[in-house]
């Protein structure tokens, strides 16, 4: 049987996620899928997707302006018991662990969870991801295969001003144009550049089922083909229990006395950043001229929640999409958007987890179930990831 400390397996798992992940975005997407680890020159990445120029998703909120406001007011010696108690839970091993010689680097954008022994990926799959596997799908697959895995596009739709157009020699132009040869502008929130790094919404059970079979298989080969790797794994994602994300969720906290974890403790005020401003005016449901919000910017100390729940917002944050995936606060173990953002899919079909931008808070604890029957704007997933050794 192996232990592992708490503090090696959460210092492993900021490690794996800084070297896998580097919080890409729509500018500056990484060279390898944060998903796969796949090699990521599809032809995705050709003119004129290439020459996207516009704004960088992680720089709307000066992170510098951030200030945590407790709404527990804990003395300093609660806070010390609290924080003792969680840690023991969070190193508790309540399944069986990893055999001995298993190595711990075989999941790419998964953070090590030490009480379930498993990797769980730090984000949700996000459009970029999808966009992956059905490249591959429809090289590799059948047609009416590739054609079932296509989303439901029409779930999701994007203000005009926020639509993708770029002139014939690939020069990229946002928004209104004044270039007479432009090429059928891109209005769809799953391929639009600005959008990469967004959750995939729009998809039924069955195919999260099959993404997560074909990630296994592609991840698989990576792993085995490499002649570093002596030792052969046979690499398995798939949706996480219910019982499993709860276990993720409530970090090792009270999940009825803290139903939202760590985030119930407090409030955050931030300010976003006045050179968004175009950026938001391509997005905000009410159109405001960019003069009018960069000033609105400057001026405004946005209190807020630490959780994309639906909530009363000032109009430069009311935007027509769930977030960017790395945006906001990581949970205690690194995974972002756990809560809120998209609700996430289960193991037991039918069953959503942790409340999306469309659901209240109220609705969003940890142990709350959101239903669904078809595919929705605010329904999207993330993986869980285990291995064996092969004989």
């Amino acid at each position: 049987m192996r232990n592992h400390s708490l503090i090696l397996l959460i210092l492993f798992g900021l490690l794996v996620a800084a070297c896998t992940t580097q919080y890409p975005n729509s500018i500056r997407p990484t060279v390898y899928s944060t998903k796969t680890g796949l090699n990521q020159g599809w032809p995705y990445f050709e003119a004129p997707f290439y020459n996207y120029k516009g704004f960088p998703e992680q720089k709307l909120i000066k992170r510098r302006s951030v200030k945590w406001e407790s709404s527990r007011h804990l003395s300093k010696e609660e806070k010390e018991a609290e924080s003792k108690e969680q840690g023991a839970t969070m190193s508790k091993v309540i399944v069986e662990p990893l055999q001995e010689d298993m190595p711990l680097n075989y999941a790419p954008g998964g953070i090590f969870i030490t009480p379930l022994q498993l990797f769980f990926d730090e984000t949700e799959v996000a459009n970029i991801h999808w966009q992956e596997f059905l490249h591959y799908i429809k090289r590799d697959s059948t047609e009416a295969f590739y054609q079932s895995m296509i989303p439901d596009t029409t779930v999701i739709v994007l203000n005009e001003r926020d639509y993708y157009r770029f002139g014939s020699l690939g020069v990229m132009i946002i928004g209104t144009d004044t270039i007479d040869q432009i090429i059928e502008p891109i209005t769809s929130y799953l391929y639009h550049p600005q959008y990469l790094y967004y959750p995939v919404v729009g998809v039924n059970y069955e195919q999260a089922v099959a993404y997560c079979q074909w990630r296994s298989k592609v991840v698989t080969e990576q792993y085995n083909i490499d002649p570093k790797n002596e030792q052969k794994l046979k690499i398995t994602y798939r949706l996480p229990t219910e019982q499993e994300w709860e276990v993720i969720a409530s970090t090792g906290l009270d999940k009825i006395e803290l139903p939202h974890s760590s985030y119930t403790k407090g409030t955050v005020k931030y300010k976003v950043n006045p050179k968004a401003a175009e950026f938001i005016a391509r997005k905000i449901i009410s159109p405001k001229p960019v003069a009018q919000i960069e000033q609105d910017l400057k001026q405004t100390e946005v209190h807020d929640l630490p959780i994309n729940v639906k909530r009363t917002l000032p109009y430069i944050l009311q935007f027509r999409t769930p977030a960017y995936v790395y945006g906001g606060w990581p949970n205690d173990y690194g995974a972002y958007h756990v809560l809120g953002n998209v609700a996430e899919m289960v193991a037991e079909k039918g069953i959503a987890k942790g409340g999306s931008w469309k659901d209240e808070l109220s609705d969003s604890e940890i142990t709350d179930r959101q239903l669904y029957t078809s595919p929705s704007d605010k329904v999207g997933f993330r993986c869980v990831c285990e291995a064996e050794l092969l004989k």
